[in-house]
């Protein structure tokens, strides 16, 4: 594998092995060059296996094209190397574990509209004013409470105030009709992994040895 094509600090960063390394530059200054040159160094040179290599990007497009720069760097069957978006990794793990959360391993992904639709039936079973909780909006809450990691039974003990309350209410009830449907939304994808490997430490360190080498491309 040739590095000539990177300056001295690019080759540094591609080099470092042992321990975590940040590289903070512009856009167009090479970060996932030195990204994929080092997943090829540490296949090439350290003598890693692929397998043993997760890399993580914000996209499929950056993805795909990260995967393709490996493949031609290395010249070799990359096939089994772990590269996708945080969405998609999060998704292949849970494929493979979710049933130790209680749902089924075929379980379906709701996009937004499918999620909007879910809170709007949930609003209207629980009869509550439509123009006061607005399925958009209150969709955005739930979304930022996940975000937050507050789940339904830690923000249900904070509500203050009726809109609050129903609002919790109305939480706990989409989170509850999500499982019934065997059904994540996309916060859940990457919570659940997590979740998983809160409450279930062995499922962590079958991760923690399988993938060696953590890259992450923003």
């Amino acid at each position: 594998m040739k590095l000539e094509n990177l300056n001295k600090e690019q080759m540094k960063a591609v080099k470092q092995i042992g321990g975590p390394i940040l590289i903070f530059a512009g856009a167009g200054s090479g970060k996932t060059r030195v990204l994929t040159h080092k997943i090829a160094y540490l296949v090439q040179e350290i003598g890693l296996p692929p397998e043993n290599i997760l890399a993580v990007t914000f996209t499929n497009k950056a993805a795909d094209e990260m995967k393709q720069r490996v493949q031609h760097l290395l010249n070799m069957d990359v096939s089994s190397m772990s590269v996708g978006t945080f969405h998609s990794i999060s998704a292949r793990i849970l494929r493979r574990e979710i049933h130790a959360l209680g749902y089924n391993n075929d379980f379906v992904i709701y996009d937004q509209g499918d999620s909007r639709a879910l809170v709007r039936g949930v609003i209207r079973d629980m009869d509550l004013d439509e123009k006061t909780f607005v399925s958009k909006a209150i969709q955005g809450h739930i979304s930022r409470y996940k975000n937050q990691m507050i789940g339904p039974e830690i923000f249900i003990k904070t509500a203050v105030g009726y809109f609050d309350e129903k609002l919790s209410e109305i939480y706990a009830q989409y989170q509850n009709s999500l499982q019934n449907n065997n059904a994540l939304d996309f916060d859940d994808l990457l919570l659940k992994p997590l979740e998983l490997f809160n409450d279930h430490p062995k499922r962590l360190e079958y991760y923690q040895q399988k993938y060696r080498y953590v890259l992450v491309d923003e």
